[in-house]
């Protein structure tokens, strides 16, 4: 009898702890106020724009050229707190501060590069230039949702 209370206390115990763990990775590490991510040339058809979000959802697209969804010019719209939160999250799991301001070989030079710069926990700025845009899997991971989010999105054309 006392085996059998002993494997439900260890039981209950790991089963604890790793609920907290989770509840710890769900956490928001980062107060992200506002990012910025600029996709710039490459020798083709690489999307070219700049993307503003601030912490309120706000969002404004400088389309400058190649987007899937034709869109050129400046743009603006409110994100989905839906939206918001994933972006956050994503940028959190990159536990961004951490990652290398830089990445990539600029000895080669038809490649597009992504700079993504990140205002958080009041007056921190973290920047990356990102040649190739392959500096980690969680960074191209990232790019991808931004570009997805892109063109989700219902732009309305700023004047």
């Amino acid at each position: 009898m006392k085996q059998i209370f002993a494997i439900v206390v260890l039981f209950t115990l790991f089963s604890t702890c790793k609920s907290y763990k989770e509840a710890d990775s769900n956490k928001q590490k980062y107060e992200v106020e506002n990012f910025i991510v600029n996709k710039s040339p490459c020798f083709g058809t690489c999307p070219m724009y700049k993307l503003e979000v601030t912490k309120d959802g706000s969002a404004y697209l400088d389309a400058r050229n190649f987007l899937k969804n034709n869109l050129k010019g400046k743009y603006t719209v409110k994100l989905s707190k839906e939206n918001m939160g994933s972006l956050v999250k994503e940028l959190n799991q990159l536990d961004f501060p951490k990652l290398n301001d830089k990445y990539g070989n600029n000895q080669i030079t038809d490649l597009p590069a992504t700079d993504l710069e990140i205002r958080y926990n009041g007056t921190n700025t973290k920047k990356i230039h990102d040649y190739g845009n392959r500096g980690t899997a969680e960074l191209t991971k990232f790019y991808l949702y931004v570009d997805s989010l892109i063109y989700a999105q219902q732009w309305q054309k700023v004047n």
